[in-house]
């Protein structure tokens, strides 16, 4: 339970704007006595969820502003409802407060632009800082996570600048072949739709597993998607050349 220390006047965002906060967590007293600790705070008003469903209810129900979310949910991966969420919502703020001190999930976490991981046993005061921090943008990870999750985000660009290299070796035939594969199109599909024959669009494919060095073309999505490679839908794909049946 969080508990109290020294008061810490967090630094408020300005406006007078009645923040809205949602705490989710399955422990139902955790969750009712932390939303009636924060609903007393100036300028915030707290409500609880004690389940998926009724978290789901209240983001489609009213305007939240921040969501403080355990990550251990009665067998749903909070991690993952937080990232369908902010694919929702964008706008909305998502606070871990849980009692993991687990790196790789705090790594996920940051990837999916989850704005904070709180541990249960810190002070209200700190908690308070952070949610008043990620409302203005920022984001706070412990200190003594921030090098696994520093140490990731460094290897993860090395990694994706690597894989621009090699889809910057692509023709722009073979680079728009791999986009239709990354939007789940068939190769069938894609001869259709570029009014190719089935036989070119096999030689594209093999000629890119060649310039990218994987074994398969479900390998060359994987690559393309770290790289960052759009998948435009088969409607807005531009046919390169002035002739449709161009190669």
């Amino acid at each position: 339970m969080m508990r109290n220390s020294a008061p810490v006047a967090p630094l408020r965002p300005s406006g007078s704007a009645v923040r809205q906060l949602l705490v989710v967590d399955d422990y139902v007293p955790f969750a009712e006595a932390l939303a009636c600790r924060l609903d007393i705070e100036p300028g915030l008003a707290a409500s609880a969820a004690t389940s998926i469903e009724q978290t789901r209810s209240a983001l489609s129900e009213k305007h939240i502003d921040i969501v403080l979310l355990d990550v251990d949910l009665d067998g749903i991966d909070g991690i993952e409802f937080a990232n369908d969420a902010l694919s929702d919502d964008p706008e909305v703020r998502i606070v871990v407060v849980t009692a993991g001190r687990d790196e790789s999930r705090v790594i996920d976490a940051v990837r999916i632009g989850v704005s904070g991981w709180v541990l249960k046993n810190e002070p209200i005061e700190h908690l308070l800082s952070v949610i008043w921090g990620s409302l203005r943008g920022e984001t706070w990870i412990p200190p003594r996570l921030l090098t696994h999750v520093l140490a990731d985000l460094k290897s993860a660009q090395s990694q994706r600048t690597e894989h621009e290299a090699l889809l910057a070796t692509l023709s722009p035939r073979e680079r728009q072949i791999l986009s239709c594969l990354a939007g789940g199109m068939s190769a069938d599909a894609i001869a259709t739709q570029l009014f190719l024959s089935q036989n070119t669009i096999r030689t594209h494919i093999y000629n890119m597993m060649k310039k990218l060095n994987v074994h398969s073309a479900l390998a060359a999505v994987a690559l393309a998607r770290r790289a960052g490679l759009s998948s435009p839908s088969p409607a807005r794909i531009q046919l390169p050349g002035r002739i449709a049946g161009q190669v």
